[in-house]
């Protein structure tokens, strides 16, 4: 069976559209790997801001991490196509990661997942939790939330997280990777060396 071809392509995109760099990353947002690499991410693309670069972060779901499809769909649903609300809101939900892993939720319900992340919603930006709760469940947000996992599909993409640059693997960083390891990385593509 083929996939679908969904409304818009697969990532949330911060910085230049047609960047020259562009820096592709699939992260679980219960991924303790992808946590741990999300503040290097936001300072990289922060270094390069005033250059063509982009980083499209694509929020794909593992099958161990229960918890991370219900936490995808609350932040698709919160951001509403807005990248910056997306950016912020994984933050703080990276933050807050403890509250939503596999041990935490072992006796819990969905419907205390559900409340769990309409209530984070709720502190970040104040939101309506009813709307809230209705938006994560309407098809768009859905197809949102499903689009990144088919398309890591394509790239033979199974673990998080995993970047890539212009379209290439064999990108030699991880999560525990520095900003400077980084530009060791992407600075030679400027035609720069790095200090």
């Amino acid at each position: 069976m083929t996939t679908p071809i969904p409304m818009r392509p697969s990532g949330v995109l911060r910085g230049d559209k047609a960047a020259d760099i562009t820096i592709d990353v699939f992260v679980d947002i219960q991924c303790p790997h992808s946590r741990a690499m999300w503040p290097t991410l936001l300072s990289v693309i922060q270094h390069y801001k005033s250059r063509s670069a982009s980083l499209k972060v694509h929020l794909m779901t593992l099958s161990n991490h229960r918890q991370a499809w219900d936490m995808s769909l609350g932040l698709f649903a919160l951001a509403d196509g807005d990248a910056d609300k997306f950016y912020d809101f994984a933050t703080y939900l990276y933050e807050r990661q403890d509250e939503f892993y596999n041990a935490e939720f072992m006796h819990k319900t969905h419907d205390d997942l559900r409340q769990l992340i309409a209530d984070k919603a709720e502190e970040h930006l104040g939101i309506d939790r009813c709307q809230f709760l209705s938006r994560m469940d309407d098809g768009d947000i859905y197809t949102l939330a499903r689009t990144p996992i088919r398309y890591a599909a394509t790239k033979s993409v199974w673990a998080t997280p995993t970047v890539f640059i212009n379209n290439g693997g064999n990108v030699l960083v991880n999560h525990l990777s520095t900003l400077a390891d980084w530009q060791q990385m992407i600075d030679p593509l400027f035609g720069e060396e790095t200090i």
